[in-house]
């Protein structure tokens, strides 16, 4: 599945839920759904700077392909790492620099997240970016 499907997969999943609760009840479930982060990367260097809550993002790069790994204990800041991981995972580091995460405007979440975890998902954005930025001169 290419990054646009990906995309309109998300866009089609929210469209079913009307109200923000619902919503953000489906962000925690799909939170949930990442497999658990080992201890030993819950560390000041996998920490990303900029967020409230704690949020541990480990990268690698398989066949030239970025592989994210993450933990939060925010349950809401978990499920938005999902969604980022559900679209960049398996991409080439280009590919992620091309495809900025601008659909998250579109199905209302970052009105609704508030300023701080705004200021955290944008943390998250920007460390993605780096890491791409880094990997993709290799």
């Amino acid at each position: 599945m290419v990054i646009k499907e990906k995309i309109n997969k998300i866009k089609e999943d929210f469209s079913f839920f009307d109200d923000w609760e619902d919503k953000y009840q489906y962000l925690i479930d799909l939170g949930k759904k990442l497999p658990k982060l080992d201890d030993i990367y819950k560390t000041e260097e996998y920490r990303v700077k900029g967020c409230n809550s704690n949020l541990w993002v480990v990268s690698k790069i398989k066949e030239g392909k970025m592989i994210f790994l993450g933990s939060s204990d925010s349950v809401i800041v978990q499920g938005l790492f999902f969604l980022v991981q559900f679209i960049y995972n398996n991409e080439q580091p280009q590919t992620i620099l091309n495809e900025p995460l601008d659909f998250f405007n579109e199905i209302g979440l970052s009105s609704h997240l508030g300023p701080s975890r705004t200021n955290g998902f944008n943390s998250l954005k920007k460390h993605i970016n780096q890491v791409a930025t880094e990997l993709s001169n290799i």
